[in-house]
């Protein structure tokens, strides 16, 4: 089993498009639906926003709100991924009628670029919860690459 995670680990790593990346900094902006599973099936609506830094080690932080049936949660998850998978993890509050403030905790997993599907989790007053969903994530650069239009600081990723 620890040589198909190795093969799996180093595919990824080789197919992550570093070339493009290098020096890179941009945004997500996207909605998500997500669907509770256990004792009843309910959707949750969601606005994520998200900044990426490719400068040296792929990071993120992402500011994110979600609309359950008379439940509503803000959340904020630090994330790192390469290439089509990745994973988060962060705060969320959430608001409820009849029913005091809840801080918890919440990661997530997900698989591809802009369109695709994930699998979040969330610990909230001693209870876990379970949600695969989709998302889809539209792109803006914050500045070119590094490597084509000569803004990169950073000497050693000059090869010519």
């Amino acid at each position: 089993m620890k040589i198909y995670f190795y093969n799996f680990f180093l595919i990824i790593i080789f197919s992550f498009p570093f070339h493009t990346t290098i020096g890179q900094q941009l945004f997500t902006i996207g909605p998500t639906v997500h669907f509770r599973v256990g004792d009843k099936f309910k959707p949750a609506y969601g606005l994520e926003f998200a900044y990426w830094d490719y400068e040296h080690f792929p990071y993120s932080v992402d500011l994110g709100i979600e609309y359950e049936k008379s439940k509503f949660r803000i959340y904020s998850e630090a994330q790192t991924g390469i290439a089509v998978t990745g994973f988060s993890a962060g705060p969320v509050l959430e608001f409820a009628k009849q029913t005091p403030v809840k801080l918890g905790l919440q990661g997530t997993a997900w698989l591809n670029y802009f369109i695709g599907v994930d699998y979040r989790f969330r610990i909230m007053s001693g209870s876990n919860y379970y949600a695969p969903g989709v998302y889809a994530k539209f792109l803006w650069l914050k500045g070119g690459t590094g490597s084509n239009n000569n803004t990169s600081h950073h000497h050693h990723f000059d090869w010519d």
